[in-house]
């Protein structure tokens, strides 16, 4: 959480606004993949107590300057975590942890998306510069001890 925090700091320092804003997911999303990376993880146990899980990334946009947020969502469609990764400041690809607690979950299929964003040049020069999408997602299951 507090890494987030940091990339986000560091993304609204390097990044024009409209590049790191908030954007709601268009209804079309579901249907139009960018072929700019990928998420992926093994299915695994879902252990009682916290446990750090992991997954990896690979972000691979056309753009010159780029950065990714990927969402953790649970099997009941609650968002569990987020991570991003920033151009400079990060790989293009590797392996991370989410951080989840049987507590706040139930065991089932996770689902990973992940949004790209970047622009074609060394700067985004306009608001209509940065382009963005979601790569296609990705799924794995934590299942019961046992």
């Amino acid at each position: 959480m507090l890494r987030t925090a940091i990339v986000g700091a560091i993304a609204a320092l390097l990044l024009p606004a409209t590049l790191v804003a908030a954007t709601p997911t268009p209804a079309s999303a579901g249907r139009d993949f960018k072929p700019w990376g990928y998420t992926r993880a093994p299915d695994q146990v879902l252990r009682s107590g916290c446990h750090n899980y992991r997954y990896t990334y690979k972000v691979d946009p056309p753009g010159f300057r780029w950065a990714a947020e990927v969402f953790l969502i649970d099997p009941r469609g609650v968002g569990l975590a987020s991570a991003a990764f920033l151009k400079g400041g990060d790989p293009k690809q590797g392996s991370e942890t989410w951080r989840i607690c049987r507590a706040s979950t139930k065991p089932g299929r996770f689902k990973m998306k992940m949004k790209v964003t970047y622009c074609e040049e060394r700067e985004c020069r306009s608001p209509t510069d940065p382009r963005r999408g979601y790569v296609k997602p990705s799924y794995f299951r934590l299942t019961r001890p046992g």
